[in-house]
């Protein structure tokens, strides 16, 4: 195989590698294990941008990765709604890494949607701005909500996407940095029982007012170490049949 001899930040034209990088992704797309960066460009375009030109670039999916490089994706940035998965566009996944899943999982019967919420600067992890509760029904934070567009499958199908409370702080504990809106990161244990920081009254009494049961739990001290309760946890087994929540596409 042909291989750059140096990395794309070096060259001078670096369209030039562009179609390089697109032949190795599409030629491999049998490697299915995780590879180390072949040096075929730089993943990040410039930070230093006004704000309101991070939140258009938000809202075209054109912002902070490039899609001509390698691809790139976080598990955060995935919702798993049965055979369903939404992955968020963002600082930690490209649209090329959103291509790599959908060619990986499609032909094993799972459906790929790329999302993705405008009025977020920063773009990181899909838990503390859309979060399921049980089926049927999703919380949204308010302040970067899922575009009118991407929402029509949920409305086939007959979810609420509901705006979330307002988080009780104001800002984040002493060397968090992560947003007020960890309020959201929750852990669903069943579709009637939802653990939440017990801190957070406002979403505590909204997820009631839905009919479930709220388990609260003190952990706003643990968020300097990098999130919440959704965050801090894994499910290693699951219960029951993997359900198609979505099947009016």
């Amino acid at each position: 195989r042909t291989r750059c001899s140096r990395i794309c930040s070096e060259c001078v034209a670096v369209e030039k590698c562009t179609g390089l990088s697109f032949f190795f992704f599409q030629a491999e797309d049998g490697i299915r294990d995780a590879q180390e960066s072949r040096g075929l460009g730089d993943v990040y375009k410039r930070q230093d941008i006004p704000l309101e030109e991070r939140l258009e670039l938000v809202a075209n999916k054109t912002f902070s990765t490039q899609d001509w490089t390698e691809p790139l994706f976080d598990a955060a940035d995935v919702c798993r709604l049965g055979k369903d998965l939404f992955v968020q566009h963002g600082s930690t996944t490209n649209l090329a890494g959103i291509d790599w899943l959908k060619r990986h999982f499609e032909p094993k019967g799972y459906r790929v949607h790329a999302v993705n919420f405008p009025g977020d600067p920063y773009p990181i992890h899909i838990d503390a701005t859309f979060t399921p509760l049980r089926p049927g029904l999703i919380l949204n934070n308010p302040d970067r909500p899922l575009p009118k567009e991407q929402r029509a499958v949920f409305e086939k199908n007959g979810w609420d996407i509901v705006p979330a409370a307002q988080p009780v702080h104001d800002e984040p504990p002493p060397l968090c940095y992560s947003s007020v809106w960890l309020a959201m990161n929750v852990l669903v244990l069943n579709p009637t029982t939802v653990v939440v920081e017990a801190s957070e009254t406002n979403i505590i009494e909204q997820i009631k007012g839905f009919g479930m049961n709220v388990i609260d739990v003190p952990f706003r001290d643990a968020y300097a170490f990098g999130g919440g309760l959704h965050c801090s946890t894994a499910d290693v087994r699951r219960a029951g049949e993997c359900e198609d929540y979505f099947p009016n596409q």
